[in-house]
């Protein structure tokens, strides 16, 4: 096991939805701007443009209040921003993957006499499923001699679609628009959180900075600073969706077409996703067939799921009922999870989330700070000494829900001047392996086996060369 990745815990009864990491919830109360007891909370001036405005006046960063209504019937109040704005909520490239692999039988024999123990699950998914499987790894400079394989196919991202609210936070805060010093009480970050879908991340998160003395009494309160940090470090969905609606739909699309991510489709709130899937106002209609009419009609999900999102977070009566009725109805089922997953979870490339992570590597975002900003979120694993040994810098990002496990790394190894990157994306992977893999990981072992190994790389990309 390697010695920088926290184990991951088990999900109860039904399997969850659990984006490897995600929130918790505890008070209801909206924290108001100006009042004595409350420090203010972070807000953008202006989501319009991916070129932000100068930071007001603080308020709550929750968009148009809601009106009050019976939890029951489908939210409709409020004008919105949907999921949708510039990008598409379908993948829409249509790229085939690769379904069969022919390897030289000496090139094949060559890698696995090589390669870890306990990467040879990964290899062997690629090898019997490789259509099912993408994967990029090469040296910056050195693509020539890369590998490409599924490069181009859209997949679902999971948590590796938190790098886009990472870099509309670090842009934000070099261009002035946000103070990372401001503050923001615990109980606006439960607001966000909705129980049984987070693998306990968001306590794990809040407990670690409470003993780091991180965490300001009356009330209790944490640095803007330290949000981003729980979105990488613990991959908390609470923290992710804070920062998505404070930062606004428009913004968070816009730095996706800042960044290149041409195959990028929109991504939503995790919040807004959980409950798309199922929710109590759907109480005992079909969640398939809700699932399917988003797909059917996707203007009806970028919408919903922003609708849902909202009224959960500013709605104290709706968010008690909706934690009670999933807690209660133990819904969706796990089938419906990676239906809803693998269709209308946010789609990317292999290809164009190495380039991201080689161009953050590269301090290669607008500015030095916005650069330096990312990489110190992203390059938590360097406080491991194991970590220490082999890279003088690392960077990291993961992702899993259910079926659904992925990898983004780059990495200096000691005395690189260039850095090495890996995309390791699996999907449709089967129930009984992705429950395995979340505590062995053979999909990261086989992502930093490549990252400092150069014949690693060559015996790889040998063994995915068919035979002529």
């Amino acid at each position: 096991m390697l010695i920088f990745i926290l184990l991951l815990g088990l999900v109860a009864a039904c399997e969850r939805p659990s984006d490897e990491n995600s929130p918790a919830l505890a008070g209801f109360e909206s924290n108001v701007a100006g009042d004595a007891n409350s420090p203010p909370t972070p807000t953008l001036a202006n989501t319009a443009s991916a070129t932000l405005a100068p930071l007001a006046t603080a308020v709550p960063p929750t968009a148009t209040p809601l009106p009050t209504v019976s939890p029951t019937l489908f939210f409709t109040g409020s004008e919105i921003t949907p999921c949708g704005q510039q990008l598409p909520l379908l993948p829409q490239n249509n790229v085939p993957a690769t379904t069969d692999l022919a390897p030289d039988p000496a090139a094949l024999a060559a890698l696995l006499a090589a390669l870890p123990e306990s990467a040879r699950p990964a290899w062997e998914r690629l090898a019997t499923n490789p259509g099912s499987v993408g994967l990029v790894a090469y040296r910056v400079g050195d693509e020539a001699n890369g590998i490409y394989h599924n490069a181009d196919v859209q997949m679902p991202l999971a948590s590796v679609v938190k790098l886009i609210n990472l870099v509309a936070y670090v842009e934000a805060v070099a261009a002035g628009q946000l103070d990372p010093t401001s503050y923001v009480t615990l109980e606006t970050l439960e607001r966000y959180y909705l129980p049984g879908y987070d693998l306990g991340s968001h306590n794990r998160a809040v407990a670690e900075l409470a003993e780091n003395g991180l965490v300001l009494p009356n009330p209790d309160r944490i640095r803007l600073e330290d949000v981003p940090w729980m979105m990488m470090r613990h991959s908390t969905n609470a923290a992710t969706d804070y920062l998505h609606m404070l930062l606004g739909q428009t913004v968070l699309e816009e730095t996706a077409v800042s960044l290149n991510l041409t195959q990028q489709t929109a991504p939503c709130t995790f919040l807004g996703q959980f409950m798309a899937m199922s929710n109590q106002t759907r109480q005992n209609n079909s969640d398939r067939l809700a699932i399917q009419a988003y797909l059917e009609n996707p203007t009806s999900y970028g919408t919903e799921v922003v609708q849902l999102a909202e009224m959960y977070v500013n709605e104290a009566s709706f968010r008690e009922l909706e934690q009670a009725w999933h807690r209660n109805e133990r819904r969706p089922s796990p089938q419906d999870q990676r239906y809803f997953s693998h269709t209308l979870n946010a789609h990317g490339t292999p290809r164009e989330y190495a380039a991201l992570m080689a161009q953050i590597a590269q301090n290669g975002l607008t500015n030095p700070e916005s650069s330096f900003l990312a990489r110190r979120y992203l390059e938590w694993p360097m406080i491991f000494p194991a970590n220490q040994e082999r890279f003088s810098n690392l960077g990291y990002k993961n992702g899993s829900l259910p079926g659904i496990l992925n990898t983004a790394y780059y990495a200096y190894p000691i005395g690189e001047s260039t850095p090495t990157v890996v995309i390791l994306f699996f999907q449709d992977l089967p129930g009984s392996s992705y429950r395995t893999w979340r505590g062995s990981l053979p999909h990261d072992e086989f992502a930093r086996w490549l990252l400092d190994n150069p014949k690693g790389l060559a015996l790889l990309k040998a063994a995915l060369t068919p035979t002529p």
